[in-house]
């Protein structure tokens, strides 16, 4: 089963696991969380791709365990966003972040 997970974790990016999955356990969990709750497949994509952007915008700014991440630094990331890309795709990111935190902390 790990193999498969794994497999299908391939398009999670490093900085998302970096962030939301400390050890191999967190990541396994995290990869289960991203395909079991996100059944479609191109929103399964968009999210883990908004979620690396925000996890690596988290490394950037020191920030590599969700326990260093507070609210503040999510509006941050996200009034950065909406000088850069379209409203919808600020919305995405938002409701990535928003999913992955959810199903992270009700996955532990």
């Amino acid at each position: 089963m790990a193999q498969e997970l794994m497999a299908i974790g391939k398009g999670i990016k490093g900085a998302l696991l970096a962030l939301f999955a400390p050890d191999a356990k967190a990541a396994e969990r995290t990869i289960e969380f991203f395909t079991a709750q996100i059944r479609n497949p191109n929103i399964r994509k968009a999210y883990a791709r908004a979620a690396s952007e925000f996890a690596a915008w988290c490394a950037e700014h020191g920030m590599v365990t969700l326990g260093q991440v507070r609210p503040v630094h999510i509006s941050a990331y996200i009034e950065g966003l909406q000088h850069k890309i379209a409203e919808p795709s600020v919305k995405l990111h938002l409701a990535a972040i928003r999913c992955c935190l959810t199903g992270w902390s009700s996955a532990r």
